[in-house]
């Protein structure tokens, strides 16, 4: 139910401070979208007579029970002239630009709501009361106790109120009336995940202690860019491993005829010994399955060698470290990661060594910072304290050091240590704490982030860890600088993980036949009849609200060879091509199928029910369908129409997909970057950076295996790129 909206006012101050985290944050408006709400009783009817009107199309969605869109600001329309269209029609309330923040990201703010969480204090009645002397009407009452979504004054602006309600005492936080859309994360079905409070931190209570929400290391947001490649592995030296474990077993490297045991001259398998190892292997990459716990990077693979920690010589510690350091010089293929959990009673040259020369050999080196609970700037805990490594402090559930954590300017970086959930010997599972624990988080997002792109150098990937942490130092006082850089987030470090760039020439570039004004465009090949001939045409759709058609381009010349309309298909955002029919997806109406369209008459003959949401990609091989709604690619049977299996797109955000060579290529189009992969296995063959530039470069794809010809339709440039791509 939507409810009545005063009109608020036109500003051009968006900043406020956050009282919650007293943070200062400040928004840039985006000149592509505008964010609207309706008045009551507007229904899809009324919408669409927006649409019509003002050429604008829906881009992200809509709620009209709730009274919102986002409308799509042509590529040949200004912002402003838009924005005014907009206004000027009876079902529209109010309008904001949509928003950029700090670091980036689109934000999605409705223009005359709010929301207010008041102090424990503050009874209800208090609440309403000061809610309506501020001349605020509630539109939602949220289930937690003084929480509030209200509606904006009558003639005043969004962020002005939040900044007047942001100075009251009585007020915990006030911010904006924000919608998210496809913000599906990966999470994985592993029966103990809940229990992993470092991975995904939800407030949940673990081990009896509750969490803070969001003091993790942000693992299912990470996921969805990268869970690992095979060829990066982490030698956890340790006290072996449980060679047997079932959550272990698949991610083990296999070891030959390899002795693996420093400990014992007489073994060569590394067995643990206790119970240490196992543990620490799991927190780096425990399978995902639907048993037990799951790794930080779950696809890589571990190797673990055995040393003594309880009596053992330091030699043989050093030896294990240039065992690793030999292993990535006689496999460049593969990328190294060495994760020790353990400290040595002081300097000792031998281990010392053994690190440079690791490190000189292009590994990365983690190491635990100790668990004396002191500053080993003045107490100095070894190995950690060698420059070379990556020095590793522990926290727990709330983002605060662990009591027992070593701390100092020589510390690197900090990781959850406390009630850690990992694998044990015997099959088992349990709890363990220190900064031993810790440790293993940041070699698995090392490991991580190599598997996003092995052409980054060792110390490359020390720097985006230790540069993508949370500063976690005001919730530690005392302690200000002596965590690190912060505790690691690893869906930061992988957004800004740069991909290996696949080399292309641009060898043609034409226009679109016609302009878009929509939210989306779409492309495919395919070899029909044109005349009276049978040839390769590019299939080529772009969205004008209700006035669109399917154009027949020569792919050489991009001249019109023909088009049709696509009866009961508005909002078409990808097409593919069967062998004799056109395959259509929309975005917005009729969303959630694959329709079979007459390539001659533009009827459509039938209609293949998806997975709901935004039918932005699609490509398909002899075998599957591959279909993108953003945030997920859905892989679907051809023969019988059932979902085969579905991932989150490795390169973010997808809104073309194209099929070619065995691979598939996602199109992120606000990056500017195609992201060419296996379907089978979604490893990264690499990047593409695509030509031109705006905020809708890569809206559609086709690819020509023949010539190894990549089409890209670039929306906001209305030209379509010819790219030859150097495989």
């Amino acid at each position: 139910m939507i409810v009545e909206k005063s009109q608020v006012k036109t500003e051009s101050d968006f900043s406020y401070t956050n009282r919650f985290n007293k943070k200062e944050l400040s928004f840039k408006p985006k000149a592509d979208e505008v964010m609207v709400t309706f008045k009551p009783d507007t229904d899809e009817a009324a919408a669409r007579d927006v649409m019509t009107a003002t050429s604008m199309a829906i881009s992200q969605g809509a709620d009209l029970e709730r009274g919102f869109a986002v409308f799509q600001v042509g590529a040949d329309q200004d912002s402003d002239r838009a924005t005014a269209a907009l206004v000027s029609q009876d079902r529209i309330a109010n309008t904001l630009p949509v928003m950029e923040d700090q670091e980036g990201l689109t934000r999605y703010f409705l223009p005359d709501e709010f929301t207010v969480q008041f102090t424990d204090k503050v009874s209800e009645e208090k609440a309403e009361k000061i809610i309506e002397d501020a001349g605020c009407t509630i539109v939602e009452k949220q289930r937690t106790p003084g929480y509030y979504t209200l509606t904006v004054p009558e003639g005043k602006g969004m962020f002005e109120i939040l900044r007047e309600f942001s100075k009251k005492k009585t007020v915990a936080f006030a911010e904006p009336s924000e919608v998210g859309f496809n913000d599906e994360l990966y999470t994985p079905n592993d029966a103990d995940f809940p229990k992993l409070w470092g991975l995904h931190n939800t407030g949940q209570t673990v081990s009896s202690t509750s969490g803070l929400i969001d003091a993790d290391i942000d693992a299912t947001h990470a996921w969805n860019l990268e869970r690992g490649k095979r060829n990066v592995i982490v030698a956890v030296i340790d006290t072996g491993c449980d060679l047997d474990h079932p959550d272990l077993q698949a991610n083990l490297l296999p070891r030959g005829t390899e002795d693996w045991d420093f400990a014992d001259p007489h073994d060569e398998s590394p067995d643990d010994s206790g119970d240490h190892g196992t543990h620490v292997a799991g927190t780096v990459a425990a399978v995902d399955n639907a048993d037990g716990v799951i790794g930080v990077a779950p696809r890589c693979r571990v190797m673990p060698l055995r040393v003594n920690l309880m009596s053992g010589f330091n030699a043989n510690r050093a030896d294990a470290i240039n065992y690793v350091a030999a292993q990535a010089t006689a496999h460049p293929d593969r990328r190294y990661v060495i994760n020790c959990s353990w400290k040595m009673s002081g300097d000792h040259a031998g281990v010392h060594n053994a690190i440079i020369n690791a490190v000189n050999n292009s590994v990365v080196v983690c190491f635990a910072a100790g668990n004396a609970d002191r500053n080993i700037d003045t107490s100095p805990q070894y190995p950690a304290v060698y420059p070379e490594v990556i020095a590793v402090a522990a926290t727990d559930q709330r983002d605060e050091r662990a009591w027992f954590s070593n701390y100092g300017k020589k510390v690197d970086v900090a990781a959850p240590g406390v009630n850690i959930y990992s694998t044990v010997p015997d099959d088992s599972f349990n709890f363990k704490d220190g900064t031993s624990m810790a440790s293993p988080h940041v070699a698995g997002l090392a490991a991580l982030i190599w598997s996003h792109n092995p052409d980054l150098t060792n110390k490359a990937v020390r720097k985006l860890i230790e540069g993508t942490c949370d500063n976690i130092d005001p919730k530690n006082p005392g302690f200000e600088g002596l965590l690190g850089k912060g505790r690691i987030n690893a869906y930061r470090a992988l957004l800004h993980t740069p991909l290996p760039a696949i080399k292309y020439r641009v060898i043609r570039r034409y226009g679109f036949p016609q302009k878009n004004n929509g939210s989306s465009s779409a492309m495919a090949l395919g070899r029909m009849r044109v005349g009276f001939w049978y040839r390769t045409v590019l299939m080529f759709l772009t969205q004008r609200p209700f006035s669109e058609r399917i154009y027949f381009l020569h792919p050489n010349t991009g001249n019109v060879l023909g088009s049709v309309d696509p009866a009961l298909n508005d909002t078409i955002g990808s097409l593919e091509w069967n062998g004799r029919e056109i395959l259509a997806a929309n975005v917005t109406t009729g969303a959630g199928s694959i329709n079979t369209i007459n390539p001659v008459t533009g009827v459509q003959i039938s209609s293949l029910p998806v997975p709901p949401g935004r039918g932005e990609g699609l490509a398909a091989d002899r075998r599957f369908y591959y279909y993108s709604t953003i945030n997920r690619i859905h892989v679907i049977r051809r023969s019988t129409g059932t979902l085969f299996r579905s991932f989150p797109p490795p390169g973010g955000p997808c809104r073309a997909l194209a099929y070619g060579r065995r691979l598939l290529f996602s199109g992120n189009s606000a990056a500017g970057v195609v992201t060419v992969f296996n379907p089978n296995t979604l490893q990264v063959i690499g990047t593409i950076p695509a030509p031109g530039s705006g905020a809708n470069q890569i809206e559609g794809m086709a690819f020509r295996e023949s010539t190894n010809d990549l089409f890209i339709a670039n929306q906001s440039e209305n030209v379509i790129y010819v790219l030859r791509l150097a495989f």
